[in-house]
């Protein structure tokens, strides 16, 4: 449907070389048509039919003037403006590329786009500004339906300037409004000199909405001078959380999250950053595009925002979400050496109690065999009986010492004291060789096993080498057993 103030005939079939398919839509500053170039080659192009009221003397210069600059934009994401003109029935037209895609906030919804991919689209979208801006040439009208997506994912900005250009072109209260008011700046809605920091604030409001389904806070004509420092018409986190519950839902499985997951998502670091580019008063937002999307990407990255105060802590924890999977591996080295430590501790304690338990065995055996060697085993000798209490004797002893030999203490100062201890039982025995062929097999196997103990000693240590020099003489000792023994 035409808007009130384009009736079907001051609508002309062709214009230029182009003629009139269809309605396109319709703002503040125009109607939009699609049009087909009739000859020479095929080609699509919209053409905006601007308000009359934008030109109340008939006069075109200053469209022209800046159309030559805005024609000179050279970037794919900007939609060119190819020419502009008057009608036979005095309105003034522009022809730009057509695009067929769809707005961005309901291209990320009909794809149920996650948070992450629309930051990603934004960011082309900072980009696209980012360009112009450098050229000296804002925006002023940046809203959803200016932004342009197609299928396969390009990212193209409509009207870029125009509504900057006519704004100039037309100075005082009468112009009909060429913006949308849900993303205008409060400076434009004051009515006041446009810059960048009204396109960062537009480019904001259009974050807020795509990321959160919701519109800012809406601001008033007056709100620039009525508002304290630090305001901002972004929603908090605390405020989404209020949300209706069935909303809340919606809004959170269009971006495929739980309602947690995207409250999560929204807090912090998207947050501070929504706050920063919706500021109430120009001078507190993000000072460039260029800036704001520094932030965002350093957000997608996972580190800490130029915006917002980041101590150690903060650095760590960013530090681990970028590199989850390195944090995974050094927690499992950590609890590994943890547990090794503590593994190794519990080893070594037990390892020390083993020690002091054998060394109380071993001085216990030790004291025996001295007895046996001394007073008890000669007192009992003569009394009936005695030579089988003197058997007895040697039996336990020599079974203390195997059950201590036994044990792997990994000492070698013990084995060198249980090897002594073993020498000296053979020797006790071997005074019993003339009565009990048993007790002379008994002394040759402990003299061999002094050997085989005295033999495993560290040979490179040097407080072992008098231990070690004893094997030469027992082993004399265990042969010439063997020879007195023999047939």
């Amino acid at each position: 449907m035409l808007p009130d103030w384009l009736s079907p005939t001051q609508i002309p079939d062709v214009i230029g070389p182009f003629r009139i398919v269809r309605l396109l839509g319709e703002g503040g500053a125009g109607a939009v048509f699609l049009a087909e170039r009739i000859e020479q080659f095929t080609q699509r192009v919209a053409i905006k039919i601007l308000h009359p009221q934008l030109f109340p003397d008939s006069t075109e210069s200053g469209l022209h003037q800046e159309g030559q600059v805005l024609a000179a934009l050279d970037h794919p994401g900007i939609v060119r403006l190819l020419d502009s003109g008057e009608t036979p029935e005095g309105l003034h037209y522009l022809v730009m590329e057509y695009v067929d895609g769809e707005p961005f906030d309901v291209y990320c919804d009909t794809l149920s786009l996650p948070i992450r991919r629309r930051i990603e689209i934004l960011l082309e979208i900072l980009d696209i500004v980012e360009y112009a801006h450098r050229r000296l040439i804002i925006h002023s009208d940046l809203k959803p339906a200016n932004m342009m997506v197609t299928e396969g994912g390009k990212v193209s900005l409509l009207d870029f300037g125009v509504a900057s250009m006519l704004w100039k072109n037309q100075p005082g209260e009468e112009r009909p409004r060429s913006y949308s008011r849900n993303f205008a700046s409060p400076e434009q809605l004051a009515g006041e000199r446009l810059t960048v920091a009204s396109d960062v604030y537009s480019l904001g409001a259009i974050a807020h909405s795509v990321l959160t389904g919701l519109l800012p806070h809406p601001v008033t004509s007056n709100s620039l001078h009525s508002q304290p420092p630090g305001t901002s018409t972004a929603q908090t986190a605390t405020e989404l959380a209020r949300m209706n519950p069935v909303l809340l839902k919606s809004v959170a499985e269009c971006r495929k999250e739980s309602p947690n997951q995207f409250l999560t998502a929204m807090r912090g670091d998207l947050e501070a950053i929504l706050n920063k580019a919706l500021r109430i008063h120009p001078t507190e937002r993000f000072e460039s595009v260029q800036e704001m999307a520094e932030d965002l990407r350093r957000h997608l990255a996972g580190y800490p925002l130029h915006i917002r105060p980041a101590g150690w802590a903060t650095h760590a924890q960013k530090w681990i979400l970028r590199n989850r999977a390195l944090a995974g591996l050094a927690l499992t080295l950590t609890l590994v050496v943890i547990l090794s430590l503590v593994g190794i501790t519990a080893q070594t304690a037990q390892a020390a109690r083993k020690r002091q338990l054998a060394i109380e065995r071993l001085h216990e055996l030790a004291t025996l065999t001295d007895t046996l060697a001394g007073e008890l085993y000669g007192s009992v000798h003569g009394l009936p009986g005695s030579e089988s209490a003197q058997a007895d004797l040697l039996q336990n002893a020599h079974a203390a010492m195997q059950k201590l030999a036994a044990e792997e203490f990994q000492d070698p100062q013990l084995d060198v004291e249980i090897a002594e201890e073993y020498e000296k039982l053979a020797r006790i025995e071997l005074a019993q060789a003339a009565k009990s062929p048993q007790a002379r097999r008994q002394a040759v196997e402990d003299l061999n096993e002094a050997i085989r103990i005295l033999s495993l000693l560290p040979q490179n240590e040097p407080e072992f080498a008098r231990a070690r020099q004893r094997v030469p003489v027992i082993v004399a000792l265990r042969d010439s057993v063997n020879a007195a023994s023999a047939p």
